[in-house]
């Protein structure tokens, strides 16, 4: 039989055994887990590089699609010193009004009147910064004139009730009138706006929806198929004269002047003008410009004035 001493050491020895297989349980599991950290892992799939295309806090703009650009005329409409126009409008035989085209750059416009058949003409002084005229047009109760005005030389439509006194800016009443814009060469109509059909155009006018561009010797009538050339020698200026047009025209046969002469429409090739009357002594030039009301007729070339009252018959 084991004393109580020797029972106590058994069970020491017992005690350490137990521990030792503990502490090498750990050691095993340790060796294990460090060899499995080892290992290489399954890739994942790579993500999206990032990019930045704007400082943080910047907004970014939404592009606008792309646009067919419409034909539109230039908001500063401007003559010019090489291909000057001159714009005559006649209230009566005695009163009537003229303007030259301007520049936006160089002269400016001027704007006159007469009252005594063209004997006298008086300077309009203007309230406002009058550069250029594309159109002029006078009556016996309101004078109007469609032109640059200022520094940007923008288009404005300003009318008088008072014989040039007092002007006001009516935007409305342009709407529909027609012109040449020598600046950009083009043809404006109410609507269209076009190349004009020559190199030097002088006056534009539009009769029962036709518009016809006069050039140095050429009528050009607009159509569905475009511009239709008239070969008139001669030809200077012209003005409506119902059903057709006024045309003054120089190197007539038989006249020391300017020939006077209608012509009917529609406008075809081959038409001839009728002769009407000759104002002698009268020199074409390219400020030749006529104008009529009623059986008034003007015609106004290198600063001097002629009147009709009997449709341009006599002089």
């Amino acid at each position: 039989m084991r004393s109580a001493g020797e029972s106590m050491r058994g069970g020491r020895g017992v005690w350490w055994f137990a521990l030792l297989g503990v502490l090498v349980l750990v050691d095993v599991g340790l060796i294990i887990a460090a060899v499995s950290s080892t290992q290489p892992r399954a890739q994942a799939e790579a993500g999206p590089i990032p990019t930045f295309s704007q400082e943080p806090g910047e907004a970014v703009a939404t592009p606008s699609p792309s646009e067919t650009p419409t034909p539109t005329a230039s908001p500063s409409a401007a003559g010019s010193d090489n291909t000057p126009q001159v714009f005559l409008s006649a209230v009566s035989a005695t009163e009537a009004w003229r303007a030259t085209s301007g520049d936006c750059a160089g002269t400016p416009a001027r704007v006159e009147r007469t009252t005594d058949g063209g004997a006298t003409w008086d300077v309009v002084t203007m309230p406002f910064d009058l550069r250029t005229v594309v159109a002029l047009s006078a009556g016996a109760e309101r004078t109007s004139v469609y032109g640059g005005v200022g520094g940007s030389c923008g288009l404005g439509y300003w009318s008088t009730f008072t014989a040039g006194e007092f002007w006001k800016e009516y935007p409305s009443d342009a709407i529909g009138v027609s012109y040449l814009d020598q600046a950009t060469s083009t043809v404006v109509s109410a609507t269209d706006v076009s190349p004009a059909p020559c190199d030097a155009p002088r006056r534009v006018l539009v009769q029962d929806a036709t518009t016809m561009v006069v050039c140095d010797g050429l009528l050009e009538t607009s159509g569905s198929a475009g511009w239709t050339p008239l070969s008139v020698a001669g030809v200077m200026d012209a003005t409506p004269a119902a059903p057709g047009y006024l045309l003054a025209l120089r190197d007539a046969e038989g006249c020391d002047g300017i020939a006077v002469a209608t012509v009917a429409t529609p406008l075809s090739e081959g038409v001839e003008p009728t002769r009407v009357g000759c104002v002698s002594g009268a020199v074409g030039t390219v400020a030749t410009a006529v104008t009529r009301v009623g059986d008034v007729v003007w015609l106004s070339s290198a600063d001097r004035s002629w009147v009709s009252t009997d449709g341009g018959a006599t002089w």
